[in-house]
């Protein structure tokens, strides 16, 4: 029996990672299985420029990323990554993914003069150790993950949600009317039992539904728009991490601010986040 998982479905499919691993500077998909809320999933399109950076020779570890998704991506793109500086000790890039039209003037694969779809800016840094405090938030006191309650969003409504098992602790449940905003679970991708990396973490990190759906009825898109992560250098030692998501501001104008922490398995935290997300109009059924 697979002692990281209970599921017994079909094999999963590798279809993130592959996605991650892909040449970063070819003209590239965004296939509808990767969608999370109508379009590519937030994580992913940040996790690939990320992947960009480093292919252009950047040093150091992932120290944090901030991506902005400005419009839904759902047509091939490509990456620009540029060099903004460098010193000692870090090392700062940043990278836009602009479509690619598939005819145009100059034939097929010519770039578009639209505006990019999404940009990022990263910080990769030397990980030397210092004799300096170390201080790391606690993880809340929750059961083991083979305790969580089995609860994964439909593909129809999130497709990406396929490639993944999340095991909800406590009482709270996306688009459940409660009163509380937030949301923990233990996640993990289902393609292999590999402890996740900085780009598999840059999913992860987004793959719990918004916090804030916690206190609405009904099931409503609410893209994200933002998403900063710092990672805290630690490393995972099993696929499941766990995720706690807490929503502290909601504007009138349904603005959403989100606060995220990851834990490994044995509970060393891993990374924080941020996201700025958009309420959408809820779909006509």
């Amino acid at each position: 029996m697979d002692t990281h998982s209970q599921l017994t479905a079909a094999p999963p499919r590798a279809a993130i990672d592959d996605f991650l691993t892909a040449p970063p500077f070819e003209t590239r998909e965004a296939p509808r299985e990767l969608w999370g809320f109508g379009g590519l999933h937030g994580g992913l399109a940040v996790g690939a420029m990320v992947a960009a950076m480093r292919e252009t020779g950047a040093e150091g570890s992932l120290r944090s990323v901030s991506g902005r998704l400005h419009r839904a991506v759902r047509e091939p793109f490509a990456i620009d990554v540029t060099a903004d500086a460098e010193t000692r000790s870090t090392a700062s890039l940043s990278a836009k993914l602009r479509p690619v039209a598939t005819e145009g003037p100059e034939g097929p694969g010519s770039s578009s003069p639209t505006a990019p779809l999404a940009s990022a800016t990263a910080l990769f840094g030397s990980d030397a150790p210092t004799a300096s405090p170390v201080l790391r938030p606690a993880a809340p006191a929750v059961p083991p993950w083979h305790e969580g309650g089995l609860f994964n969003p439909p593909p129809s409504f999130v497709p990406v949600a396929e490639f993944y098992e999340l095991r909800v602790t406590g009482t709270n449940r996306p688009f459940a009317g409660g009163t509380d905003p937030g949301l923990t679970a233990w996640v993990r991708l289902t393609a292999d039992d590999l402890p996740p990396d900085d780009l598999r973490l840059l999913f992860l990190v987004d793959a719990l539904a918004p916090s804030y759906a916690a206190i609405l009825p009904a099931p409503q898109p609410i893209p994200t728009v933002e998403l900063s992560v710092h990672f805290a250098g630690g490393r995972a030692v099993s696929p499941w991490v766990l995720i706690e998501a807490r929503t502290p501001i909601a504007t009138a104008g349904g603005w959403i601010t989100e606060t995220i922490n990851v834990w490994g398995e044995d509970l060393t935290h891993l990374a924080e986040a941020r996201q700025l997300r958009l309420v959408r109009p809820a779909q006509a059924s």
